[in-house]
Order: C-alpha cells, then sequence, then structure tokens
C-alpha cells in the first residue's frame, strides 16, 4: 500500500461539507453527504425542468455553472471556498466545473476578490478556483484585472450592484493578443451583472471573446 493511502487510512480528511464526516478516498465528501452533493448537481431549473449543467434558459446563458444557490448545502459549498478552502476540496469542485467548458480557450482568468478579504482571508478563492481549472484544462492562468473599491455587494439590491460596479474593476493586462479567447470564473452568479461588467472591460482591453463559469447562480424566479 502507498504511503498516501496509509496515511489516508490512518488521518481521513473532514468532509467539505459537513465538516464532520471522514473521507477516505479520493473525494473530499464523506458517504452521508455525498447523496445530497449528487442531488444539488441534479436539481432543475425552475422553467425548463433541465439540470444546472444542461439548462437552456436564455437568462442562464451567460456562464456555465454547476449548482443553484437556494440551499442550506449549496451555501456551506460556497462558504468553504470563501472562507477556509483547501486545494484539495477546491480542485474536486474545479474538476467538475472544468468539465462543463467544453468551448476553446486560450488562458484562465478570474474575478478579483477584495483586497481587505484578501488579506483578512489569506487567499482570493476566485483565483484559488481558477487556477485549479486551468490545471484540469491545461491551460495558463493569467490575472488580468484589479479590484478597486471595498464595498461589500452581497446586502445590495439588482439596481445596487450596477451602480457600485462602476470603477470597481481595472484591467491591467498588457498582451491581449496572447491569449485572445478567455475563460472568467468567479464562485458565484448573483445578479450576473460582475460577469457582464467584468466581461466588457476585457473585451474593451482588446480580448476577443470571455466565456464565463461559476460554480453556482442564484435562481430568478422569473423569465
Amino acid at each position: 500500500m502507498k504511503l498516501s493511502k496509509i496515511r489516508m487510512t490512518l488521518f481521513p480528511r473532514t468532509c467539505a461539507i459537513c465538516r464532520r464526516g471522514a473521507c477516505c478516498g479520493s473525494v473530499p465528501i464523506c458517504g452521508h453527504c455525498r447523496d445530497d452533493y449528487r442531488a444539488l448537481l441534479r436539481e432543475p431549473c425552475l422553467f425548463c425542468g433541465l439540470p444546472p449543467a444542461e439548462c437552456i434558459c436564455p437568462h442562464n446563458k451567460q456562464s456555465r455553472f454547476l449548482f443553484w444557490y437556494d440551499s442550506p448545502l449549496s451555501h456551506r459549498l460556497i462558504a468553504m471556498l470563501k472562507y477556509h478552502a483547501k486545494r484539495g476540496r477546491v480542485q474536486f469542485l474545479a474538476d467538475r466545473l472544468a468539465a462543463l467548458c467544453t468551448e476553446r480557450y486560450d488562458a484562465v482568468t478570474f474575478v478579483p476578490r477584495r483586497t481587505s478579504d484578501v488579506r483578512f482571508y489569506g487567499y482570493d478563492h476566485a483565483r484559488m478556483l481558477a487556477s485549479c481549472v486551468a490545471k484540469r484544462l491545461e491551460l495558463p492562468l493569467i490575472e488580468t484585472m484589479s479590484c478597486h473599491t471595498e464595498e461589500e455587494q452581497k446586502l445590495l439590491s439588482a439596481s445596487q450592484r450596477e451602480k457600485s460596479l462602476q470603477g470597481r474593476f481595472r484591467v491591467y493586462f498588457e498582451s491581449p493578443e496572447q491569449y485572445p479567447r478567455l475563460l472568467l470564473i468567479d464562485d458565484m452568479s448573483t445578479t450576473g451583472a460582475t460577469l457582464r461588467v467584468c466581461s466588457s472591460l476585457l473585451r474593451k482591453a482588446g480580448f476577443q471573446t470571455v466565456s464565463c463559469a461559476t460554480l453556482a447562480r442564484v435562481p430568478k424566479l422569473y423569465k
């Protein structure tokens, strides 16, 4: 038996979802949570009835995503990524997100986290997710933007979010012609405003196409 397998048997990892159960295999989710996770990936869209990976609704075509952000389980997964992520846990989710990204890309980039959050938590969760996706797709990870505001968005309405995004991000990458087709990664999409603004900025900076992918999306309750 390999040393790594012996170590996992003697010192099993904590479940990425419940943080109580033990995970002995390569999947960082305990047996108790595994069925709930699979059900989350199959949760149907309220309009087309298809799971997130196959949703065909126009308002969900802006980005590919793994699951809806509308349940305690989805909230725990995003909280894990934002506040106590470990690369093995993130790679597990990133591998499944990367499997949805079937277009042709030249590089992977990400929506940067607020500077104060990076200092407080010690990492940029979107960068970590994008790095894992890039590894899975065998593409370079490039840093293209910086965040220039400390305003918190999660309590803002859709219109307030649009207004707050004015001047929030700046593109500083100087050679967009090297990577004309970008894959833009973020943790989740609430109204889609951040992805729209960042995609527009990147295209204006010289990148030809910008495709988006997130782990989660807040479902719209109307068409």
